[in-house]
C-alpha cells in the first residue's frame, strides 16, 4: 500500500466518478486520512493485513464525503474527522452515505467523553481512536476491526421490549409508557426509548414533551435501510438515557411496510437501547399487533370497569413469544363508581401485580403542565418505580466505560 501525498489522487484505485455505480465492485477497506504522517502510520500498522486492495488517501472530511458520494461504499471504512468544528453533524452526513452494515472506524482529535458515548454506543461505529495516534494503539483498537473473524459469531441481542397494551381506551396506558420509559432512563439510568406504535395519532411524544419523528414510517417502509445510525437520525432526545421514536403521519396516508419491518425495526433499537418501552394503545393496529408479538413482556393494563373485564380474555389470546411474561396492572383503582380490586381479581381468577390508585388531581395537573407525573413523589411514582422493577430495570451495580480514553 502506499499514501497519496497531497490530495485525493485519481489515478488511485478508487472507481472513477463517472462510471454507473450499479457495475463498481465493493471494495473489502477503503480509509481516509486528514494528512500524510497519519495515513503513514496508519498504513505500517495495517501492513499485511490489507490485502485485498486496501488504499488510504490523504483528503479532508469534506472530500471524503464527495467521494464516498461517487463510489459503492466499502465492507469497512476508515475516516479522519480532523478540522470538523461539529462533529456529530459530521457523523450524520456521513452516515447518508454509508450502507447499513458497513463496518465504520473513525480518527480525530480528542474529543469529550460524551461524543465518544455518541458515536460509538449511539451510531454504530465500531471504534473512535484520537489523535496522535500511536502504532500499538492502532493495532490494538482498530486491526481487530479489519482483521476477518475466521469464526464469526453474532452476539445476542440482550435488551427487553416490553409492550404495553391497555384492555380499552382510556384506561392510561400512554401515561404509563411514558412515566415507565422516564423512570427506567432518568431514574434508573438505562438506555431507554419509547416507542409509539400509533404512527397517525398517537400522543407518547406529547407525554414527554417532545416533537414527533417523521421519518419511522419512511424507516418501516425500507427495513434494509434501517440500522443504528438511522435510528439515531430519528428518535427524538428526552434525556441522557432517554428517547422517543413515534410518527405523527397524515390521516390520509397507506402505512403498508414490507412483512418484518417490525422485526428489523426492533433488532436495531436492541443495537442501541437497553429497554424498548412500546405503547401498543388498545386499537391493536398492524404496527402494533406485530410489536406485541416480538415483545418479550407484556403489560396489560386494566381500569375498574365491566369492558376492561369483558376485553382481558382477548388480549391473553392474541399470538406472543414462547416464555412472554405478562404482568398484570389495574390503573384508577379505587375511582368512584368502580369496580373493586377485589371483585375483579375474583372475575378473573388473578391477582394485579401492580396496583395504581385514582389520583384526579396529581395526574392530570402533572400532564396539563408537561411534567411527569413520576416527577412528584407518592403513590404514583411508587407504582411505577415498583413496576420497573418487577420488569427486570433495576439501576446497574456498575457503569461500562469506553474503551479509549478520551480527553475531556
Amino acid at each position: 500500500m502506499s499514501s497519496s501525498q497531497s490530495q485525493f489522487n485519481p489515478s488511485r484505485p478508487l472507481p472513477m466518478p463517472q462510471a454507473p455505480s450499479g457495475l463498481l465492485a465493493r471494495q473489502s477497506f477503503i480509509g481516509f486520512a486528514a494528512d500524510a504522517a497519519t495515513a503513514a502510520l496508519l498504513e505500517s500498522s495495517f501492513e499485511g493485513t490489507l490485502t485485498n486492495g486496501g488504499t488510504f488517501h490523504v483528503v479532508d472530511f469534506r472530500k471524503t464525503l464527495a467521494i464516498l458520494s461517487r463510489i459503492p461504499c466499502p465492507q469497512t471504512l476508515l475516516v479522519d474527522l480532523t478540522g470538523e468544528e461539529q462533529p456529530l453533524s459530521a457523523m450524520l452526513e456521513l452516515a447518508e452515505l454509508v450502507e447499513p452494515g458497513t463496518n465504520v472506524l473513525v480518527i480525530g482529535p480528542a474529543r469529550e467523553l460524551s461524543f465518544y458515548r455518541a458515536v460509538v454506543n449511539g451510531m454504530g461505529v465500531r471504534e473512535y481512536l484520537a489523535k496522535p495516534l500511536t502504532k500499538p494503539d492502532v493495532i490494538k483498537l482498530l486491526l481487530p476491526h479489519i482483521q476477518p473473524d475466521p469464526k464469526p459469531t453474532v452476539a445476542p441481542l440482550t435488551g427487553h421490549i416490553i409492550a404495553l397494551t391497555g384492555a380499552r381506551g382510556g384506561v392510561g396506558t400512554t401515561t404509563i409508557a411514558a412515566n415507565l420509559a422516564w423512570i427506567i432512563g432518568h431514574d434508573l439510568h438505562r438506555h431507554t426509548i419509547l416507542l409509539d406504535t400509533d404512527l397517525q395519532t398517537g400522543t407518547a411524544a406529547l407525554a414527554l414533551n417532545v416533537d414527533p419523528s417523521w421519518g419511522l414510517a419512511a424507516a418501516l417502509q425500507s427495513p434494509e435501510r434501517m440500522d443504528s445510525m438511522l435510528i439515531e437520525r430519528v428518535a427524538q432526545p428526552a434525556g441522557d438515557r432517554l428517547h422517543v421514536l413515534a410518527g405523527q403521519e397524515s390521516l390520509t396516508q397507506r402505512l403498508d411496510y414490507p412483512e418484518g419491518a417490525a422485526k428489523t425495526l426492533t433488532k436495531a433499537l436492541l443495537g442501541r437501547f437497553k429497554f424498548v418501552i412500546a405503547d401498543t394503545g388498545a386499537r391493536r393496529l398492524p404496527f402494533a399487533r406485530d410489536i406485541l408479538e416480538l415483545a418479550q413482556q407484556r403489560v396489560i393494563i386494566l381500569d375498574p370497569s365491566i369492558m376492561s373485564l369483558r376485553n382481558f380474555e382477548r388480549l391473553t389470546a392474541q399470538p406472543a413469544n414462547p416464555g412472554t411474561r405478562t404482568t398484570l396492572v389495574l390503573n384508577q383503582a379505587g375511582r368512584p363508581y368502580g369496580l373493586t380490586q377485589k371483585f375483579m381479581e375474583q372475575s378473573l381468577s388473578l391477582k394485579f401485580d401492580i396496583v395504581i390508585p385514582d389520583l384526579p388531581r396529581i395526574i392530570p395537573k402533572a400532564e396539563k403542565f408537561g411534567e411527569m407525573g413520576t416527577s412528584i413523589k407518592g403513590p404514583f411514582r411508587d407504582a411505577i418505580t415498583k413496576l420497573a422493577h418487577q420488569l427486570g430495570a433495576a439501576e446497574p451495580a456498575e457503569r461500562a466505560f469506553p474503551k479509549v480514553a478520551v480527553n475531556a
